[in-house]
């Protein structure tokens, strides 16, 4: 009986031992994770403001303790008293160590390349076939796993081997742990605030860490009244997602020629239009004009959603950048470069420019007049007393002017509870045909057709299915029907052709930069479109997505790619398929080419 008593006491000793050890372990391993987790700050955006930097530091601390201490308390915790020796117990744990530390490198490295963490998706991605990353270029992080294992083992004996003089130096560490505790639950409640607030030298670094969940509660704050839910609603709207990364748009200075002789410039488009309804039935004057210019018969629209289709149109990116630029406020070099060449302007819309991306990015130089709804015929009256009024002024300056119609103006605004119907749609189109023929005409008759450059397209397409359109749709879904829209170019001295070649909106941006403005600067340097007429002789895809999905039409099919690496492929019926797999080549020349002006370090 005594025997027993003793044993039990002795297995209590030891287990009370593991369990010490334990502590001393995760705390070195703390401090090991941590400085290596440091890389995640730098890589992202090092913030500008003291709140960003300060609030970086302790998020940093705070994570990768309870990273680290929730990997004890799941694994190594129940070891202890599961396993009775403790040398096994700390062979274990350094395994594990060992493991999780290089997963972290791992992480790190995918980070850099590709600001997106490392998950089932990407790890199956840069591991599959023979010619691929980690077989490679990243081969070399698997020599410092030996390394690491040999720094574990080490601390692993030299902490069992002092764990009695540690035990009693106990009283050191509380302030250690004190500091990691508020470190964490600090960094929360500073994002509540900052979440809040619309700090966003503290929001944009939501993603930066792994496995990090930051802290919201701005709806519940706004609900109990804390805030107001006005404001919270209005930011929500008007400044775009809190948590998007910061970006650098241009990436370099936009130089031009200022000797050239500009033609002005008439961009016309609308918010709804399938190329398929290009025809003598649904808008014949549209059909001839075309047949006269520069048809491109395979264009398509950036995304899926109306006003980011005309986001890439004026910015020249996809439209993954949108929340982006919509914090930061940034024009586009478009309308930047066109000003400073002291263009006149004239922007008409039927909509009044009412959407956020006008006011807060777009137009956010320009003042703008209330916003109002018009019909699309009294935008025409009113982009023709403009341009009546500009040629009787003294200065005789070239023009830019943006008429931007809608398929559905306020005198024919469609009841919510009937379905559109395709005849519906034609004579939509057919409105818009007319007033797109008062427009060229009055052009005619002012005889300045001939300098001027007209662009015509649409921001979006349309679905039809039994006889029913739709302009809705889902955030992944990237038909070819839903993109696929018009594109006619009307351009002084250039004869009518038709250009079966894929194109997008995001190349408009850059042909009229270099093609009209005569900018110089690298079309690299601001846009991710090719020139319209200096097409490459192969494009291996166009680039379309959402403030949430990126895209890649290619010939045959539809790769697309959600903000955390997941993807699936669809053909060109937009029917999903099964067992296709996206190599590693492909994934990282579409997410590296999205990466492109994201600021990284």
């Amino acid at each position: 009986m005594q025997l027993n008593i003793k044993s039990y006491h002795k297995h209590r000793d030891d287990t009370s031992q593991i369990i010490s050890w334990g502590h001393w372990f995760t705390l070195f391993n703390i401090v090991i994770v941590t400085i290596l987790g440091s890389r995640y700050v730098f890589i992202a955006d090092w913030p500008a403001t003291f709140w960003g930097r300060f609030y970086a530091i302790i998020s940093s601390i705070g994570q990768f303790s309870f990273l680290c201490f929730a990997f004890y308390v799941v694994l190594l915790f129940p070891l202890s008293f599961v396993i009775r020796s403790a040398r096994y117990t700390r062979l274990i744990a350094t395994f594990i160590a060992t493991i999780g530390i290089t997963l972290l490198l791992i992480d790190i490295e995918i980070f850099s390349r590709f600001r997106m963490h490392l998950n089932l998706t990407i790890w199956e991605i840069v591991t599959a076939g023979k010619d691929n990353i980690l077989s490679r270029e990243w081969q070399k992080l698997f020599i410092f796993v030996p390394l690491i294992f040999l720094v574990e083992i080490f601390s692993s004996f030299l902490i069992w081997k002092k764990l009695r003089s540690l035990t009693k130096r106990r009283r050191y560490t509380k302030p250690v742990v004190t500091v990691l505790i508020a470190s964490f639950f600090s960094s929360h409640f500073i994002h509540i605030w900052a979440d809040a607030n619309f700090y966003r030298p503290i929001t944009m670094q939501r993603t930066s860490l792994p496995l990090s969940y930051p802290m919201t509660a701005r709806h519940f704050l706004a609900k109990y009244g804390f805030i107001s839910s006005e404001e919270a609603n209005y930011r929500d709207i008007n400044q775009g997602n809190p948590f998007a990364m910061p970006i650098e748009y241009p990436l370099a200075k936009i130089e031009f020629n200022k000797d050239k002789s500009p033609y002005n410039l008439l961009i016309i488009t609308i918010d709804n239009m399938a190329a398929a309804s290009l025809s003598s039935d649904n808008t014949p004057f549209l059909s001839n004009f075309a047949a006269s210019n520069q048809l491109f018969t395979h264009h398509y629209s950036a995304s899926n959603v109306s006003y980011l289709g005309l986001f890439s149109l004026f910015y020249g990116i996809d439209s993954n950048y949108y929340n982006s630029i919509m914090a930061s406020h940034e024009s586009s070099v478009l309308l930047d470069t066109i000003t400073k060449q002291q263009y006149s302007l004239g922007l008409f819309s039927s909509d009044g420019f009412n959407l956020p991306f006008y006011r807060n990015s777009l137009l956010s130089n320009f003042s703008l007049p209330t916003t109002e709804s018009y019909t699309n015929k009294e935008t025409t009256d009113h982009w023709r007393q403009w341009l009546n009024n500009l040629e009787q002024a003294p200065v005789n300056t070239p023009w830019f002017s943006l008429i931007n119609y809608q398929l559905f103006d306020k005198d024919y605004k469609l009841d919510s509870t009937k379905p559109l119907t395709v005849q519906n749609y034609q004579h939509a189109l057919q409105r818009f045909d007319k007033q797109l023929s008062r427009v060229i005409n009055y052009l005619e008759e002012k005889e300045i057709a001939d300098s001027t450059v007209i662009v015509i397209t649409a921001a979006q397409g349309i679905e039809s299915v039994n006889g029913k359109v739709s302009v809705g749709h889902a955030k992944n879904d990237f038909g070819r029907e839903l993109l696929h829209v018009p594109l006619v170019i009307a351009w002084p001295q250039k004869p009518a052709a038709v250009i079966a070649q894929g194109t997008s909106h995001t190349d408009i941006t850059r042909t009229l930069m270099q093609n009209l403005l005569h900018v110089t600067t690298p079309a690299e340097r601001y846009s991710q479109g090719a020139n319209l007429f200096a097409l490459p002789a192969m494009r291996n895809w166009l680039i379309a997505g959402n403030e949430t999905h990126l895209a890649a039409l290619y010939i045959d099919k539809t790769v697309v790619i959600d903000a955390f690496g997941h993807y699936k492929i669809y053909d060109v019926d937009n029917h999903a398929f099964k067992q296709q797999k996206l190599d590693l080549a492909t994934f990282l020349q579409l997410v590296t080419s999205n990466r492109r002006f994201m600021v990284t370090h």
